[in-house]
């Protein structure tokens, strides 16, 4: 996060950092570790080239203006389905949630479905009113067969493509490693402080920054004389290999996050100068980093707007909603605010790339790792479930309820909702229909999960 004075609480061990730097110097590797761009992370297979990264991510740009850009939102835990969407067998719904249902449902144009009034939270009426305007497809009772309602396991399918618990690259990885340059990190970003396994890949380079101005140079509780001489000696030993093997390997790490941050410098705002990544959309105001995460998440789809019209040659992005959708109690209160900062997030990241002229090329995909059992449990939550919930959403996305909504009067043989669409089946469809690359590239099992109409 932004650098700022330490609270009253916290001086006496920000001095003692200031004071253990004043009374030794800082080895060459544990300079090399703290340098420009500590809060960049960098993955690629081989180092980057040493020339100018905005070159090439410019050059990219230039070159495919148009090019499609498909953005992953996670949101963790698990989201139910049924308390997120409510069904049209309202009565059914009742008897199976109790003190759990939604009693003020908001109705959805088209369609007996009805949402969470939470979902009408945000800019011109949230989801729900950019559901209305045509701009969002559910897709209710995705999943995958026979569910396994693993955390870990599932939402490592979901990243990977395949149902298999053993290693694997991310589905967006391989489709970078297909379609993506050898130089330019930017083509596939997380919003975040870790690269997201999606975009993890065998051999082309993807970068996670949470924003330009944090991926700049910078020590916690380092501040004035100190910083200003750490920069510059930095600076200096960062521009000579060490010969050991570990430093080496060190430098190399450091060198690579160096160049992603010198890229990212011409979109920090300096002091009396405007903000280059400036917004005409009202967006929730920014967390403060202490625990209070309600907004983070939608300060990273800010940056990500911002940057997304900027010449970076960037073709997919993921970022990570910050809620608690695992609701094994106290769903009604912890989905209520919940769903509502999804909502506001979303809808002003909808509203920031139409403002920039840019949506007719930016597809959001919204994904969860499972949903939730039909029946409320004793806590006043709901257990892991399958059959749960994700959507597209942008100016060209196909609009409506894109898949059957599971049958409350027949569950599976676990007592879950039943599966209605296969998740691949969606990325396949992704893949062919938005991104114009063949599914079987990506996917394994591309020519036996069918296809979905999910952009128009």
């Amino acid at each position: 996060m932004p650098r700022t004075s330490p609270s009253c609480a916290d001086c006496r061990t920000a001095d003692a950092s200031r004071r253990s730097l004043a009374a030794a110097p800082i080895s060459r590797r544990r300079m090399l570790q703290l340098g420009f761009g500590a809060a960049v992370s960098v993955y690629a297979a081989n180092a980057l080239p040493t020339r100018d990264l905005l070159a090439a991510a410019n050059a990219e740009a230039a070159a495919a203006p148009g090019a499609p850009v498909l953005v992953n939102v996670f949101l963790p835990g698990g989201m139910d389905l049924l308390d997120t969407l409510v069904p049209a067998d309202y009565g059914r719904y009742a008897d199976l949630r109790q003190d759990v249902k939604v009693t003020d449902p908001v109705a959805l144009a088209g369609t007996d479905v009805r949402a969470h009034p939470s979902l009408a939270a945000g800019l011109g009426g949230g989801l729900a009113g950019l559901y209305g305007a045509g701009k969002v497809g559910f897709l209710p009772g995705i999943d995958y067969a026979n569910p396994n309602l693993s955390h870990f396991d599932s939402r490592h399918f979901w990243e990977t493509g395949r149902i298999a618990t053993g290693p694997g690259v991310g589905w967006l990885g391989k489709w970078i490693d297909r379609h993506g340059g050898g130089d330019n990190p930017f083509q596939a970003m997380s919003l975040g402080s870790t690269l997201s396994p999606l975009l993890r890949g065998t051999g082309r380079p993807a970068a996670a920054v949470s924003s330009p101005e944090d991926a700049q140079a910078w020590v916690p509780n380092v501040w004035g004389e100190w910083d200003t001489r750490y920069r510059k000696h930095w600076g200096a030993v960062a521009d000579h290999k060490p010969k050991g093997k570990g430093p080496a390997a060190v430098y190399a790490a450091a060198r690579q996050s160096q160049q992603v941050s010198r890229a990212l410098l011409p979109y920090v705002q300096q002091e009396g100068k405007p903000d280059p990544l400036a917004s005409l959309v009202a967006w929730p105001a920014k967390g403060n980093g202490q625990g209070d995460n309600s907004s983070d998440f939608a300060e990273h789809l800010r940056v990500l707007a911002a940057l997304l019209a900027q010449p970076l040659g960037i073709r997919t992005a993921t970022v990570e909603a910050m809620g608690d959708f695992d609701t094994h109690d106290d769903q009604k209160a912890t989905l209520t605010r919940d769903l509502a900062q999804v909502s506001t997030a979303l809808a002003a990241f909808q509203a920031d790339l139409e403002a920039r002229g840019i949506a007719d090329r930016v597809l959001t995909m919204v994904w969860t790792e499972f949903g939730r059992r039909p029946e409320a449990n004793r806590s006043g939550g709901t257990d892991h479930g399958a059959g749960g919930l994700a959507w597209v959403m942008g100016t060209r996305a196909r609009s409506g309820i894109l898949s059957p909504y599971p049958d409350l009067q027949q569950f599976d043989r676990e007592d879950n909702l039943q599966v209605t669409v296969d998740f691949r089946t969606v990325y396949a469809s992704v893949l062919e229909q938005w991104l114009g690359t063949g599914a079987d590239e990506v996917l394994p099992d591309a020519k036996t999960v069918g296809r979905l109409a999910v952009v128009r």
